[in-house]
């Protein structure tokens, strides 16, 4: 997400960006995928969407940086993209807060943390407002802006008139959790998934399904795996069910999957051991065949009841189901470090 902010406010006007990254192999990839990736400039180029000349003026305007003061002490407005987990979002917030002047607005990409909570991480939180990109940044135009009660309106209407600058559609939302389109669009990849688990469909049928009968550019499994952003629907929806209820659980396949490592595309995401959709095949197989096995158990047991009544005095026998599958846990992947981009 974070290199497409970068390619938005390169190609929309004439700003100066730096990629920061803490990590080396990070700061890479994405400076990368701003010239070669899939929607990246040369790409462009290539489909006539963009000049040579222009491909050169933003190249010449980019930067990248493993360092938060030397990477944000110039910038205007900073716009956070990391993992949609508070605890790092508040650490990675109070690190630019820090770096950047004191003057720099920060934007945080935020899908569904409420901004009144991630201000609590900054000296002064008028600065912080909600920026909402979408997936791919430099072109889809919607970005979603919420500010909280604490946010000087002087900032949001700064980020709106330079969203708007850029050829984006800046739309204002209160500050809530998963504000409107998370809130929406995590319930219905929710609902494919439960519809995967209870073998209604698979992910293959369910993306050409909405691809064929919705129109959509993308199917819901595609758009987890070829953007690796599993998790980030993950996170999101963990946070959503925590401040919202029971309407956003999470399902029990979707867990297994992102515990087991199954993030998305490498590519995109290194600590990924690969798509969650061809593991969420993998898994619904391990899913019938326990709830096979709860069936067989149910009704042993009732037929142990009817024994039991016939016989007052027939003795209690324990009987454990051969082949029960055994209670495994597995530690959950640990999380790319923050990296920040600052136009």
């Amino acid at each position: 997400m974070g290199h497409g902010i970068a390619l938005a406010c390169l190609t929309g006007g004439d700003a100066r960006v730096t990629i920061v990254s803490r990590r080396e192999e990070t700061l890479a990839k994405g400076l990368d995928a701003v010239e070669n990736g899939p929607y990246g400039l040369r790409k462009a180029v290539a489909r006539g969407r963009l000049t040579q000349e222009a491909l050169d003026s933003a190249l010449s305007r980019l930067e990248g940086s493993t360092d938060y003061t030397d990477g944000l002490g110039p910038a205007d407005v900073v716009f956070e993209s990391i993992p949609e987990v508070p605890e790092q979002k508040l650490e990675a917030l109070a690190a630019a807060a820090a770096a950047a002047p004191s003057t720099a607005i920060l934007a945080t990409n935020t899908s569904s943390i409420m901004i009144a909570e991630l201000s609590s991480a900054l000296p002064d939180p008028s600065r912080l407002v909600g920026t909402h990109w979408f997936y791919p940044s430099n072109v889809m135009p919607l970005v979603e802006v919420a500010s909280s009660a604490l946010t000087d309106p002087d900032v949001t209407r700064s980020v709106v008139e330079f969203l708007t600058s850029i050829r984006k559609r800046p739309v204002m939302v209160k500050d809530a959790p998963g504000f409107f389109m998370t809130r929406f669009v995590n319930n219905f990849i929710a609902e494919a998934i439960r519809s995967v688990e209870l073998g209604i469909a698979g992910p293959a049928e369910i993306d050409e399904m909405v691809k064929t009968g919705l129109g959509w550019p993308m199917g819901v499994f595609e758009l987890l795996d070829d953007t690796a952003s599993f998790d980030a629907w993950y996170h999101a929806q963990e946070y959503l069910h925590s401040t919202c209820g029971e309407r956003y659980a999470v399902p029990p396949l979707a867990r297994q999957v992102f515990t087991a490592g199954y993030l998305g595309d490498k590519t995109f995401k290194t600590t990924s051991r690969g798509g969650s959709s061809a593991n969420i095949r993998v898994a619904r197989v391990f899913v019938h065949e326990r709830q096979r096995t709860i069936a067989a158990v149910s009704s042993i047991s009732t037929q142990a009841s009817a024994i039991r009544a016939a016989v007052p005095h027939a003795p209690h026998t324990a009987i454990i189901p051969v082949g029960s599958p055994p209670n495994r846990r597995s530690r959950a992947p640990a999380s790319t470090l923050p990296s920040t981009w600052s136009a």
